[in-house]
């Protein structure tokens, strides 16, 4: 067609114009041909979208798998849907994306060390949050929690941060209401660092372990603790706020329900009944055992210390915690997995 106007043109010097109103055909479409045909392209492509070239899976995945994967989000997603705009569509990008982050996660979770509390009343655990509760905002959580059972022993509501001094009252007295643990897990916040706290352990023979921020084995059974405590307070407060003086009695309150409700992983016992029906194995440690307890994990710390070959309080205190761990490993009051499979003892203690 294109050739048959051409030569119309040279032959009877008329216009295009003429010649695509004798022809019946669109100029647009004549002009369109002749840019076509000088660039050296087909004059008329096929009817649809342009053709790209096709999509491999196996690059795409490498390249979904170099994302900087977060816990809910993978960041650079929105690149990389526009590196491949044409050849994917947003929303399975997004599913694909999704897929492998959850296959990470999974994989992670397996290959994570998990630490299962075996003995109700051994170890507890402190820890603090902090939700905006209050009509003028903010508010504060302070948990204490017996691992073994996960019964919340105090869930302590307050406008600012428990302070040292209330954090060592607390203490003391649900040591005289339950029996003092043999191990109080913390963070290093510095108000469970406090003196007055300090020397309450020292008096009634706790040891204290400080875990490392965002330590999974020993962070997990605390961070589930926490969810359940605030999906508790969510359905009493249905988005409202409270006031200084009832936000104590809720936390107290949520505390309770949780404390009293049946838990497969109990074997559909409460917290609380499980809590109290095994806490007097804890029992036959008294000052002359706990300090023996004491003597045995300082001794394998040192050990372990010479065996880091480094020099740094924070190196001294993963000693300690790997001590501990093992003590407790070998005196059945936690069991180490990874992957459903019981880990081995990380050090043996010398026998004397």
């Amino acid at each position: 067609m294109l050739t048959v106007m051409e030569n119309v043109k040279r032959e009877a010097g008329t216009s295009y114009a003429s010649i695509c109103r004798e022809l019946d055909v669109p100029r647009s479409s004549l002009m369109r041909w002749r840019s076509h045909q000088q660039a050296g392209a087909a004059v008329v492509g096929r009817p649809g979208p342009a053709k790209v070239e096709p999509l491999t899976l196996h690059a795409l995945h490498e390249e979904i798998l170099a994302l900087a994967h977060g816990r809910k989000r993978s960041h650079g997603t929105g690149e990389l849907y526009e590196q491949h705009r044409d050849q994917i569509s947003r929303r399975d990008l997004h599913e694909l994306v999704e897929a492998t982050r959850r296959e990470l996660q999974g994989k992670a979770a397996a290959l994570e060390r998990r630490i299962e509390w075996l003995i109700p009343g051994a170890v507890w655990s402190l820890d603090d949050m902090q939700k905006p509760w209050l009509e003028q905002g903010g508010g504060h959580l302070h948990v204490v929690m017996d691992l073994g059972s996960r019964c919340a022993l105090r869930t302590l509501g307050s406008a600012p941060l428990a302070a040292g001094e209330q954090v060592a009252g607390s203490l003391e007295d649900l040591f005289h209401r339950y029996g003092p643990p043999l191990f109080l897990k913390m963070d290093g916040g510095s108000n469970f660092k406090h003196h007055a706290v300090q020397e309450r352990l020292g008096e009634f023979g706790v040891i204290p372990l400080v875990s490392p921020p965002h330590y999974p084995p020993y962070n997990g059974s605390v961070e589930r603790e926490h969810q359940e405590l605030l999906r508790q307070m969510n359905l009493h407060l249905h988005g409202a706020t409270l006031n200084e003086q009832e936000l104590p009695r809720e936390c107290e309150r949520c505390g309770w329900e949780v404390n009293h409700k049946r838990r497969r992983s109990l074997g559909g016992r409460t917290a609380c009944y499980t809590l109290e029906q095994g806490r007097h194995r804890v029992g036959q440690y008294g000052r002359r055992e706990r300090k023996e307890v004491f003597e045995q994990i300082r001794t394998l710390a040192v050990d372990i210390a010479e065996r880091l070959d480094e020099h740094t309080k924070a190196a001294a205190e993963t000693a300690f915690r790997y001590a501990a761990e093992t003590w407790m490993q070998a005196n059945d009051m936690i069991r180490v997995s990874r992957n459903g499979e019981v880990l081995p003892l990380f050090y043996r203690f010398q026998s004397h």
